[in-house]
C-alpha cells in the first residue's frame, strides 16, 4: 500500500466568509398617531445580530445614568414589543419579565390616553408609577432606526423629578445614537 502525502493546505479550515450588512434606512412615512414605532425591515430580518450590537452600544448610556444619578437603582432599555436590549441593576432572571411588562404597561396607558384624548394626536411619552419608596418611569423613544424603544428607570420616590429628568436624558442619548432622520 502506497502512502500518498496529503498537501498541507488540505487541513486548512475552509475560508470564513463574513457577510457585511449595510444599514439602509426605510423611506420615511408621514407622521401618524404612534408614528416612529416601526422597525427598519432590514434590521428586523437580522434581529438577533442587531439586537446584540445595539444593546452593546446602549449599555454605556445606562452606565452613565447610574453613575450620574445615584438615586437610580435600576434601568433598562427595551423594544416596544417587550424585548430587552440592555439592563443594569436588575436580577438576570427578572430582565425578560420586566421588559415584557414594561411594553404592556405602556400599551395599556396609551389605550387609556386614547379614551381621554378622544382621538387627539398625542402619543404617550411617559408613564410613572409609585411603589413604596420607589418610583418607576417608563419613557418612549420614537423615530429610531429600530422603531420605538422604551426606557425604564427606577429609583428613590423622593427624587421623582430627578428620575424623570434622568429618563429624559437617556431617551435623548438613545435618540442621538439611533435616530432615523
Amino acid at each position: 500500500m502506497a502512502v500518498v502525502p496529503t498537501p498541507a493546505h488540505a487541513y486548512d479550515a475552509p475560508p470564513q466568509v463574513a457577510e457585511v450588512l449595510t444599514l439602509h434606512r426605510a423611506e420615511p412615512e408621514p407622521p401618524a398617531r404612534g408614528g416612529g414605532t416601526e422597525m427598519d425591515l432590514q434590521i428586523a430580518a437580522d434581529w438577533d445580530l442587531w439586537s446584540e450590537q445595539i444593546g452593546r452600544a446602549l449599555l454605556p448610556i445606562l452606565r452613565r445614568l447610574l453613575t450620574t444619578t445615584p438615586t437610580v437603582t435600576s434601568a433598562m432599555i427595551g423594544t416596544a414589543d417587550g424585548f430587552n436590549l440592555c439592563a443594569l441593576g436588575l436580577d438576570e432572571g427578572d430582565v425578560s419579565r420586566v421588559s415584557a411588562m414594561t411594553s404592556s404597561l405602556l400599551s395599556m396607558a396609551d389605550a387609556v390616553t386614547d379614551v381621554v384624548d378622544k382621538g387627539e394626536d398625542h402619543p404617550l411619552d411617559l408613564v410613572s408609577l409609585n411603589h413604596g419608596t420607589h418610583v418607576t418611569v417608563v419613557r418612549a423613544v420614537r423615530h429610531l432606526i429600530i422603531g420605538q424603544l422604551l426606557i425604564w428607570v427606577t429609583g428613590d420616590a423622593t427624587q421623582r423629578s430627578s428620575i424623570e429628568s434622568a429618563a429624559r436624558d437617556v431617551a435623548n442619548a438613545v435618540w442621538m445614537l439611533l435616530a432615523d432622520d
